[in-house]
């Protein structure tokens, strides 16, 4: 089964805008007052690259400008490139710990990277004392991801909560719900689609639905009409490219299905399931090299995505790289006990190593979490 997770959203420049007087830099004199000056300007007019270039040049004419180097963090934040801001943030704070943009921003760069363990305390302090009405939807969004990820269902729903009480018309905070609530997702995106039908996520939702009807093409569809109005749509490009390998069945398909993934990873570089799902393209039609390289990338965006491993181990095993294959699966043994799929391929590994004692041992903890009367015939399929 495929996971589906939602991109970190990228906040806009007005929440940029909205930070407090005093976490605009301090004012440096001649050539590099204008640098900073210039980076600024072009941060404020979202001219990421711009902005990178002249507060970096700053920075290296002054390295202890501890506020300009947290704006340029908020600069590689905002331009996607996490962990450039990650770097930036550290440091900004080693110079001076009281600056509050490394403090909110750090957490939220981590989370955009999936490092959630280590971006959850900061979240969590920054959801509960940040101030700002914006900044603080964008700060909850991500919490209650990471949260989710974490398996902390209770605080998750403690914390979309309170993200519905404080924004009840955003479309993003309503979506998200909408996610994680299924037995309350018709009422949310009912509400949804009073208050913006027409809207990119108003689309999404007809898509959803006409997916869940079996409707695939119909889904397609209203994808394409949500990323006419906001090309930048997390997810969208992702869900189409799903839609188009499970159901078309077009000879080129799968290509097609490709280029959606690769457009889905213009927007969001670091989603592990865009880069999942290229691989498993790859690997279905016999590009086994193309689709390791796509496993991979999946597994630096997110080391504990289970199905990437087993997928990536599944390749390697094609391949004869049997050794291989098992050094990538052991860790998720640790991640994913319970998961029958994953100790039956073990198995096997084991088998193929001739490793009898090791491969008798995931068959009886597969034969458990089976079922001893269904063991033989729910075996999945390894191929």
């Amino acid at each position: 089964m495929k996971r589906m997770r939602l991109n970190t959203g990228l906040i806009t420049w007005c929440l940029l805008l909205a930070l407090p007087a005093s976490a605009r830099p301090q004012q440096p004199s001649g050539s590099v007052q204008a640098d900073v000056r210039e980076g600024m300007a072009a941060l404020e007019r979202s001219n990421f690259n711009v902005a990178e270039e002249r507060l970096s040049r700053a920075l290296q004419a002054d390295p202890n400008m501890a506020e300009v180097r947290a704006n340029l963090g908020v600069a590689y934040y905002a331009d996607r490139k996490y962990p450039r801001a990650i770097e930036a943030f550290e440091l900004a704070l080693k110079q001076n710990s009281s600056l509050q943009i490394p403090r909110t921003f750090l957490p939220l760069s981590l989370a955009a990277l999936n490092r959630c363990e280590e971006a959850l305390p900061g979240l969590r302090r920054e959801f509960a004392s940040n101030r700002d009405v914006k900044l603080g939807r964008v700060i909850g969004l991500s919490l209650q991801r990471c949260l989710q990820q974490s398996g902390d269902q209770p605080e998750a729903d403690q914390v979309i909560q309170k993200l519905l009480a404080a924004y009840p018309d955003d479309t993003d905070v309503l979506f998200e719900a909408g996610q994680m609530y299924a037995k309350l997702s018709s009422q949310i995106y009912l509400r949804l689609m009073k208050i913006a039908p027409h809207s990119p996520r108003g689309y999404q939702v007809m898509a959803e639905v006409s997916a869940s009807e079996g409707n695939w093409q119909g889904a397609i569809d209203a994808y394409h009409r949500a990323l006419k109005l906001d090309p930048g749509l997390p997810g969208a490009h992702l869900r189409v490219g799903m839609l188009l390998l499970q159901h078309s069945q077009e000879p080129n398909a799968w290509r097609q299905a490709i280029d959606e993934l690769d457009a889905e990873l213009k927007i969001n570089p670091h989603s592990d399931e865009a880069e999942y799902e290229i691989g498993e393209a790859y690997r279905k039609h016999g590009e086994i090299d193309q689709s390791i390289a796509g496993f991979r990338r999946a597994l630096r965006a997110n080391p504990n995505f289970v199905e990437a491993r087993m997928a990536l181990a599944k390749a390697f095993r094609q391949q004869g790289r049997k050794q291989e294959a098992l050094s990538t699966l052991e860790p998720a043994r640790q991640t994913a006990p319970e998961n029958a799929a994953l100790r039956f391929l073990l198995a096997q590994l084991y088998r193929d190593l001739g490793r009898s004692a090791d491969a008798r041992r995931e068959e009886e903890a597969f034969r458990k979490l089976q079922g001893a009367s269904q063991s033989n015939e729910a075996r999945p399929n390894l191929q």
